[in-house]
């Protein structure tokens, strides 16, 4: 069985935290900054810098969250 600590477990959870809110970050960053900009047909989602920055954030995250379901299913079988 998988076993734990009550440390690993808040560091996975923080780790976690992190990734989503650098994800989030990054993302009203790109949409607020494109809401200001004159002309409005400025889209920064559409940079390449910023999509492969939320890609990469928005896979780990996926892969966190995931592991996480597993990890909780794992200890609840215990």
């Amino acid at each position: 069985m998988l076993r734990l600590s009550e440390k690993q477990i808040n560091a996975f959870l923080f780790a976690a935290q992190g990734v989503g809110a650098a994800f989030v970050i990054i993302f009203l960053a790109a949409y607020l900054g494109g809401l200001f900009v004159i002309p409005q047909t400025t889209v920064f989602h559409s940079v390449p810098e910023i999509r492969l920055a939320l890609a990469v954030l928005g896979i780990i995250l996926l892969v966190m969250v995931l592991s996480a379901f597993v990890l909780t299913a794992l200890s609840k079988k215990e």
